[in-house]
């Protein structure tokens, strides 16, 4: 049951990510279009980590080929690794791109690919099992069964073991962090305007974007709220940096906004303009995961609907939240752009100070709504910049 439960959050990760990385909207001769890059589609990264997971567990050889007694005549078999994975593999190859450090599976799998010369200025194609591949009369299914005897090999190393292990180990960090700061959260005061954008950059400007840029534009975005009413609604925030091959470097964000307030979209709305207008001075661009439209697919085809206005006692809601907290935690451990690996690419906030005072969630919300009325829009001016 526990390894149904991994793999189906690891497919899920891998979905949320490739959602935040390659789905976009953007203006095309003056009509908003929605766009899906070709990266769309990261599940194969989900096929090699359940790969080179199943040679893990000692699962060995992809095809043998046997020969009749009598008759002297051979057969090729497929074994289960032959029979479920070998006719993905050129498309994994295909898929390959040095710009991202992947997980420590899909890393292994990729760094034995390269070192067999499966990957390089022309890529190997795996034709059928019994096919001759190579100058010294090498069948596509000896390739096969060599990879699978690399990866075990590899997987076996002082070097992979810890690897994974450290990996692990902040994933599991940044997890059980993320997901105290919400029980802190819904603690101290009994309902949230949870906000969920991505924020980036209009194309003709990404290739200029450096991780400095996005993290000093991330840092202008969070002090805001310090002097701006809209912003000032924002108590406490999760973030991660991450890179689509397409969209490039993107910062994805989900907000705990005041309360008091229920019209998520619209906030949301107006928190990405502001993004646009004010932090990037016209570069930007946002997605905004609190449409309505997106709230009706997160139900019928997603784990629920975890942005919006949310209460302490909400179940459901809170549960898919938690999810989606854990997801955006989780994500660098399956993709991570080496252009921001020497970056700090997630982090939360700290729950105000205000909020910790150990009060009745009833009378906080009785003291914030006094300001929470004060929190519209006014801003997004161009001359609107945070102090120096």
């Amino acid at each position: 049951m526990h390894e149904i439960t991994e793999d189906q959050e690891a497919l899920e990760v891998i979905a949320h990510l490739d959602e935040r990385m390659n789905l976009e909207e953007t203006n095309i001769n003056g009509r908003s279009t929605f766009v899906i890059h070709q990266g769309y589609g990261s599940r194969h990264l989900f096929g090699i980590e359940k790969f080179v997971k199943a040679i893990q567990r000692g699962w060995k050889g992809g095809f043998i080929e046997k020969t009749a007694r009598y008759s002297g005549r051979k057969t090729i078999h497929e074994l289960y690794l032959g029979k479920k994975y070998y006719r993905l593999l050129n498309d994994w190859i295909e898929r390959y791109s040095d710009q991202y450090r992947y997980s420590a599976r899909v890393e292994v799998f990729y760094s034995v690919c390269k070192a067999m010369g499966l990957i390089g200025q022309q890529n190997f194609h795996f034709e059928e099992p019994g096919e001759i591949a190579r100058a010294d009369g090498a069948r596509s299914m000896d390739a096969f069964n060599m990879l699978i005897a690399e990866i075990s090999m590899r997987c076996e190393s002082r070097e992979f073991k810890e690897e994974e292990r450290l990996r692990q180990f902040n994933t599991k960090r940044n997890e059980e962090n993320v997901l105290a700061m919400e029980e802190e959260m819904f603690e101290a005061k009994g309902r949230w305007l949870v906000l969920s954008l991505t924020l980036r950059y209009k194309p003709k400007y990404r290739r200029w974007i450096t991780p400095e840029t996005m993290q000093q534009h991330r840092d202008r975005l969070f002090a805001a709220r310090r002097f701006n009413k809209l912003m000032a609604g924002i108590r406490n925030y999760v973030w991660a940096i991450e890179q689509g091959h397409d969209t490039g470097l993107h910062l994805h964000v989900i907000l705990f906004y005041s309360g008091e307030h229920n019209h998520d979209e619209f906030i949301a709305k107006q928190i990405g303009e502001y993004w646009v207008d004010v932090v990037t001075e016209g570069k930007g661009d946002y997605w905004n995961s609190n449409r309505a439209w997106l709230k009706k697919r997160y139900e019928k085809f997603g784990h629920g609907i975890g942005v919006g206005q949310i209460d302490w006692s909400d179940t459901k809601k809170r549960e898919a939240l938690r999810k989606n907290l854990v997801y955006l935690a989780k994500a660098e451990q399956y993709l991570m752009s080496w252009s921001v690996e020497r970056i700090r690419t997630f982090d939360m906030g700290q729950v105000p100070k205000k909020l910790k005072s150990g009060r009745p969630r009833a009378e906080l919300q009785q003291q914030e709504s006094e300001v929470g009325e004060s929190h519209q829009f006014i801003g997004g001016r161009k001359d609107e910049q945070p102090p120096c």
